[in-house]
C-alpha cells in the first residue's frame, strides 16, 4: 500500500514537470513582483509629493532629482527580482560593477562639491542621498552576484568587452572636463562618472538582446534607467553651457559641454531600440521579447 507521503511526492513530481503547473507558477510569481514593483512606483509618487510639499523653491533644476530617483527605483526593483527569484539570471555583472564605479566616482565630487548639483534645494541632500541608496543597492546585487547566488549568473551570454571602453572613458574624462568645481581631480571624477555611465548600460543591452525573452522587473529596471538618463538629459541640454571656459575667452568653443551633452544622447540613443520593445511589451501585456541576432552560415 502507497503511503500519503509517498503518493503525494509523487503527485508533486508530476505537477512540477506538468507545463500548465510551471506555467501558473511563472503567472503567480510575476503577479506577486508586479505588487513589489508597483509599491516602488507607489513610494516614488509619495515621495515627489512630499518633496514638492517640504522643498518650497523646486524648480526644472530638480529633473536631476528626479531622474536619481528613477535610477534608484531600477536598482530596487532589480534587487527585488533577485531576492524574489534568488537568481541573478540575465543581470549582467559587468553592468552592476559599472554602476557601483559611477556611482562611488559621482558621490565623491557631489557630496563635497556643488558644480554639478541641481540649484534648488533638492541638491543640498536628496539627491546624494537617492545615490547613496542607489550605491547601497548596487553593493547588495555585487553580493548577490559573486556570493549568495553565483551559480545562476549567465556568464556565458554576458560577453560585452567593456574594459577598453571603460579606460578610454575615464582617459578621455582626465583630459577633457568641466571646472565647475574649480578642481581638477573632483571635475575629473564626476566627468568619468558621466563617461562610464555612458557605457555601463551596453553589457546588459547586449545581454538581453542574446536571451530574446526579458524577465519583468530586468525590463523595468532597463526602463527605469533609460528614464534616469532622460531626466539628466532634459538637464544639461540647458546647462551645457555653463561649463564653457571664459578663461579662454567667450567665442572659444564649449569642448567640455559639447562632450557631456553628446554622451548623454549617445546614452539615450543606445536605449532606444530596448525602449521600442520594452513598450510593445507593456501595451501587450506579456513578456517583453527581443529579436535575436541573425546568424549567418556561409
Amino acid at each position: 500500500m502507497t503511503s500519503p507521503i509517498s503518493f503525494m511526492s509523487a503527485v508533486g513530481i508530476k505537477l512540477n514537470d506538468d507545463p500548465k503547473y510551471k506555467s501558473a507558477c511563472e503567472k503567480s510569481r510575476e503577479k506577486d513582483v508586479t505588487a513589489f514593483v508597483l509599491s516602488g512606483y507607489a513610494l516614488l509618487i509619495c515621495g515627489i509629493v512630499i518633496a514638492q510639499r517640504c522643498i518650497a523653491d523646486l524648480g526644472f533644476s530638480s529633473v536631476l532629482t528626479l531622474g536619481a530617483a528613477f535610477q534608484c527605483l531600477g536598482f530596487y526593483t532589480l534587487l527585488i527580482k533577485v531576492e524574489r527569484a534568488k537568481s541573478v539570471a540575465g543581470i549582467s555583472s559587468k553592468t552592476v560593477h559599472l554602476y557601483a564605479a559611477v556611482l562611488f566616482l559621482r558621490l565623491g565630487s557631489t557630496c563635497l562639491y556643488s558644480g554639478y548639483l541641481p540649484v534648488d534645494s533638492s541638491g543640498d541632500f536628496l539627491y546624494q542621498l537617492l545615490d547613496i541608496v542607489s550605491l547601497f543597492l548596487v553593493l547588495q546585487l555585487i553580493k548577490c552576484m559573486d556570493i549568495t547566488y553565483p551559480k545562476t549568473y549567465q556568464d556565458s551570454e554576458d560577453t560585452m568587452e567593456v574594459s577598453r571602453m571603460a579606460i578610454c572613458a575615464i582617459v578621455f574624462a582626465i583630459c577633457i572636463h568641466g571646472n565647475l568645481n574649480d578642481s581638477f581631480i573632483f571635475d575629473s571624477m564626476w566627468t568619468m562618472s558621466m563617461n562610464l555611465d555612458t557605457v555601463a548600460m551596453l553589457p546588459q543591452l547586449w545581454m538581453v538582446t542574446k536571451l530574446g525573452e526579458v524577465e519583468s522587473l530586468t525590463s523595468h529596471f532597463v526602463a527605469l534607467l533609460i528614464a534616469s538618463r532622460a531626466c539628466s538629459f532634459a538637464f544639461w541640454f540647458y546647462g551645457y553651457k555653463e561649463l564653457r571656459d571664459d578663461r579662454h575667452g567667450r567665442n572659444s568653443i564649449n569642448v567640455a559641454g559639447l562632450q557631456l551633452l553628446a554622451a548623454h544622447a549617445l546614452q539615450l540613443l543606445l536605449s532606444l531600440d530596448f525602449l521600442f520593445y520594452y513598450v510593445k511589451a507593456r501595451i501587450k501585456g506579456g513578456r517583453m521579447q527581443l529579436p535575436k541576432p541573425a546568424t549567418i552560415s556561409i
